[in-house]
């Protein structure tokens, strides 16, 4: 190794894993190992350090996350030079095999993999393991009796007979399998281990009880902040009642043709469902639109959702002149993230509309703070980050789902959350970007995300315990 490159010992906690590896010889294994606590150093120490002869497959899930790991294996650690290489879509499709013949160790993604299997089964012949990176992604959300993404199922298959190690910072969500027009809630534990068989579990209930590891987890604080405004109240109570009417009315439908059975009085697989369900179209739209609008009205700044209202079916609820009217042009959560900005040096900002992105940029820069955004408009998305990192001067970082994807900020003081969706894996995921700290949810005073927010709380801490604490519930007032 060159002497430039740093010589890290392994924690604790990554001596327990590294050691129940080698002991279970061939078997194939999963690993949950929360966010920041070095699934990559595991990774450059099996290949480089536990085991330096064997021809390993690093898999990972996308193009980004393929250069970053490549580079990390080259920079932070090194050792690899001679051994490293990479099958993707960088590489000429002509210098694949070659790479795969020649490299002890390669990175590759499943698409570009496949592809190169397809035309040479015997390509992977001496591999000798198979390191998967954020395994849980192989798993569709929602899907049909085929449940992991392509090319998953074929690729595991060729790869069979390899030792395969999986690792994920969160094993504990569920999906939803449609079978013969039933719909199966499955975890998504139980469908890894079916596909990935013969394999043993590394959780972090075995890592926390048996080593050193709570001296390194960062705990995320959580806090809800209620966001007062008494106009968006009063569309919410409409919008709740319509998508509870609605949803009575397609229960009724289910029921008066026999069918009630599908959804087994589950609320959730109303909407799991609503594609597949026995009932008629203007009803399935309905009911969607309701929905959507619902998030709109949350997670929108009012001058763009009021532009949704002028479908037939919710005019007759609100007079939307009045509405084009009344409602202000800031929304109210943009002036609190203004308030919040404005009492940490450096705080990010996470919502899902462009809209918001926008409006919340322009309502904190006209008050003299120093604003970085990042969607997927954004072009040198390093240059932003580096800026927000290292700049010394107060900034915020605003951010889309597809901006923020697959990065880590620890130098943020504060995280500030415009609106939640309902999957606790990725909620918890963002809140964990900033490596610990305090991450704030803003939910409007009085309305149904209020008490969404309070149950993806309680979810989070459920599965979470070791990493997710409460601070208190906030209120504040915006008009």
């Amino acid at each position: 190794m060159p002497k430039d490159k740093p010589k890290y010992t392994p924690r604790g906690y990554q001596t327990y894993i590294l050691e129940r590896i080698e002991k279970s010889n061939g078997t194939n294994l999963l690993l949950e190992l929360d966010c920041g606590l070095g699934k990559r150093f595991i990774t450059h120490q099996l290949v480089a350090v536990r085991y330096p002869q064997s021809r390993i497959l690093i898999i990972v899930h996308s193009s980004s996350s393929l250069a970053e790991t490549v580079d990390y294996l080259r920079g932070e650690y090194g050792g690899l030079e001679r051994d490293l290489g990479e099958v993707s879509s960088r590489v000429p499709s002509s210098m694949r095999q070659k790479v795969l013949r020649e490299k002890r160790v390669v990175v590759t993604t499943p698409q570009v993999l496949e592809r190169v299997i397809e035309a040479n089964p015997k390509a992977v012949n001496d591999i000798d393991m198979v390191l998967i990176n954020e395994v849980d992604t192989l798993i569709r959300r929602t899907g049909d009796r085929v449940t992991l993404v392509y090319p998953w199922v074929r690729l595991l298959s060729r790869l069979e007979k390899k030792r395969i190690i999986g690792m994920s910072g969160t094993l504990r969500d569920d999906h939803a399998v449609f079978t013969e027009e039933q719909l199966e809630i499955r975890q998504e534990l139980t469908t890894l281990m079916n596909y990935i068989e013969n394999s043993v579990l590394i959780s972090m209930e075995d890592i926390y009880g048996q080593t050193d590891v709570e001296d390194y987890l960062e705990p995320t604080f959580l806090t809800v902040c209620r966001v007062e405004d008494r106009r968006i109240r009063s569309i919410a109570l409409v919008l709740d009642e319509l998508v509870r009417t609605t949803r009575q009315e397609i229960t009724n439908e289910l029921a008066d043709d026999g069918n009630l059975g599908l959804i087994q009085g589950d609320q959730r697989k109303v909407h799991l469902m609503l594609d597949r369900l026995p009932v008629s179209e203007e009803l399935k739209a309905r009911y969607a639109g309701v929905l959507m609008l619902r998030k709109y009205v949350y997670g929108m700044p009012p001058k763009a959702f009021v532009r949704m209202f002028y479908a037939d079916y919710i005019k007759h609820y609100f007079d939307v002149a009045q509405l084009r009217r009344n409602l202000p042009d800031i929304s109210a959560k943009a002036i609190e993230v203004l308030k919040i900005a404005k009492e940490h040096h450096k705080t990010v900002v996470l919502t899902s509309y462009l809209e918001m992105v926008e409006q919340t940029r322009e309502t904190l820069e006209r008050s003299g703070l120093d604003v970085l955004t990042l969607t997927g408009h954004s072009h040198q998305k390093g240059e932003v980050l580096r800026l927000f990192r290292e700049d010394k001067l107060k900034r915020v970082l605003i951010m889309s789902p597809v901006g923020e994807r697959d990065l880590d900020i620890p130098q943020a003081d504060v995280m500030v959350v415009c609106d939640v969706i309902n999957t606790t894996k990725t909620m918890y995921q963002k809140f964990k970007r900033t490596r610990g700290g305090e991450v704030i949810l803003l939910a409007y005073a009085g309305t149904s995300e209020e008490r969404k927010v309070k149950r993806l709380m309680d979810s989070i801490l459920k599965k979470y315990p070791w990493s997710m604490a409460t601070v208190s519930i906030d209120s504040t007032s915006s008009s």
